[in-house]
């Protein structure tokens, strides 16, 4: 049977596609979001994301990777709508379509403690309102890089759905637990006996000088006005050069978090990845 590619905006789910990816409210209502190219599909694919519906062009279908993409959401049964290139630039939420869309059933939930790990020192990280989607995702990506256990987000910190943190994620959303914290969070924190830790843009103590390899969580504040006092928090701060003016909280983030790890490997707490043997 021959496809025919829907040319033409006016459809119920180009019009919900186009709500989830614009409307924080709708994301919220429902419980649903977006995730755009071929990496985030197949990550939200391969993590068990449940798919309502997924929207492709014949971009994604013109090299194996793309057509065994679209192979593996029909062998899992999920509804696929076939669409023009044109159709699919006017859609997309990115510069460079790669042809491939879908609307997933994901949340983010509320937790009142941390949840711990059942063995080895715990590491989190806490969002405190960070306004940029791109730095969360990116600082959701370090974190599970860096072997972090999962990340909490504040009110006042941007839409963990957004689909543009998506994005910066890389997939990486998918693959630690991410949730929100009730504004009076560093009690429990402590009460688990977690070090908390919270990034200055200067007169903290030297990041590099404390013990990484202990349960510890670390705070990162609003990208202009840094945090406010963080209650039963120690303050530390990357060094910079005096003409330097401050870091990208998610370069800052990524700095911190990839020494932590590296502490951890050198004590056995993290395993040393193949290519370092």
């Amino acid at each position: 049977m021959i496809l025919h590619p829907l040319d033409s905006s006016d459809n119920k789910i180009i019009r919900s596609l186009r709500r989830f990816m614009t409307s924080h409210t709708a994301r919220e209502k429902n419980g649903r979001t977006v995730v755009e190219g071929r990496r985030m599909v197949a990550e939200a694919l391969s993590s068990g994301v449940p798919f309502r519906q997924v929207v492709y062009s014949t971009r994604v279908l013109q090299d194996v990777d793309g057509k065994n993409l679209i192979a593996r959401l029909q062998a899992q049964s999920v509804p696929l709508l076939y669409v023009t290139d044109r159709l699919m630039d006017e859609i997309s939420g990115v510069e460079t379509p790669q042809g491939v869309v879908g609307i997933v059933s994901w949340m983010v939930g509320e937790r009142d403690t941390f949840p711990l790990p059942s063995a080895g020192p715990a590491l989190f990280v806490v969002a405190e309102g960070i306004q940029d989607p791109g730095n969360l995702g990116t600082l959701i990506r370090a974190a599970q890089a860096a072997g972090a256990h999962g990340v909490g987000v504040t009110k006042g910190t941007v839409e963990v759905m957004n689909p543009k943190t998506l994005r910066s994620g890389a997939g990486s959303i998918f693959r630690i637990p991410v949730f929100r914290l009730p504004s009076e969070w560093t009690d429990q924190a402590l009460a688990q006996g977690l070090a908390v830790y919270s990034t200055q843009i200067a007169d903290g103590n030297p990041y590099d000088r404390e013990d990484w390899t202990k349960p510890v969580v670390v705070v990162l504040g609003n990208e202009g006005n840094g945090l406010a006092e963080v209650p039963g928090a120690k303050p530390i701060s990357v060094p910079m050069v005096p003409t330097a003016n401050s870091l990208n909280v998610a370069i800052a983030g990524s700095v911190i978090l990839f020494h932590a790890a590296s502490q951890r490997r050198a004590h056995g707490l993290l395993p040393t990845p193949p290519h370092m043997v």
